[in-house]
């Protein structure tokens, strides 16, 4: 079974066949790396968290950056966009069961979640925008150089109606196939889609808005705590 990218886009979920999405689609300069959250999470090979997955397409195939789980299996990544987009779909590219680290399974995929950002609250959120089960041992091993492997990276096609309007991506990797505690890692994220709109001035995580508009040290000094949480045990 083939998990290429660019040139099958199997659907596990839906009967109706997706409608194929393009590298031009990718939404990659819409994304406000300076806003990205991650829980339970250490980015590998750099010191910025969006560096570590957030790659262009020229970097795409890169293994020497990449997001770690921390503490156990379960990974939280909330991506703001600079600007209202459609969403079409979301491609990861994790790591294989090897040595210390299993394949993760359950995906699930929120537009615009308000709620408080933690595990407990995803976990039990019952309007999900889209769910999936990743396929068991397709990923990569850090044990490698750079791969151009197409087949480890997994396309999910989103419900278009659910994911307009869209400001902010969640995604939630809840558990793997072994029901362990084994790290997960996440060499590659792209969203595809379109901008539809600007942003709602009230958009912003406050926290970050104020960072934003007006620095002052107790900002900087708030940033730096969210980070060092953000980076700290998670769940």
């Amino acid at each position: 079974m083939s998990h290429h990218c660019e040139d099958e886009h199997h659907d596990h979920h839906h009967h109706d066949a997706p409608i194929p999405t393009t590298a031009g689609q990718s939404l990659y300069d819409q994304i406000d790396t300076s806003k990205v959250k991650c829980l339970n999470a250490v980015p590998k090979g750099t010191d910025s968290i969006s560096e570590s997955f957030l790659k262009t397409q020229e970097e795409k195939f890169v293994i020497r950056r990449y997001l770690e789980s921390d503490a156990d299996c379960q990974l939280i990544v909330q991506i703001p966009f600079l600007n209202t987009c459609k969403l079409y779909s979301v491609i990861l590219r994790t790591n294989n069961t090897h040595r210390g680290y299993t394949t993760p399974r359950t995906i699930k995929i929120f537009n615009n979640f308000k709620k408080n950002l933690d595990f407990d609250t995803l976990g039990s959120e019952t309007k999900i925008g889209f769910q999936a089960e990743h396929p068991n041992n397709v990923g990569v091993n850090t044990n490698g150089n750079d791969t151009s492997e197409e087949d480890n990276f997994v396309e999910y096609h989103l419900p278009r109606n659910q994911f307009t309007g869209c400001e902010t991506l969640t995604l939630f990797i809840q558990d793997n196939w072994d029901d362990e505690d084994d790290l997960t890692q996440l060499f590659y994220l792209e969203v595809r889609g379109e901008a539809t709109g600007k942003l709602r001035p009230d958009n912003a995580v406050p926290l970050m808005t104020v960072y934003e508009s007006a620095p002052n040290p107790l900002d900087h000094a708030k940033l730096e705590h969210e980070i060092t949480d953000t980076l700290g045990m998670g769940s």
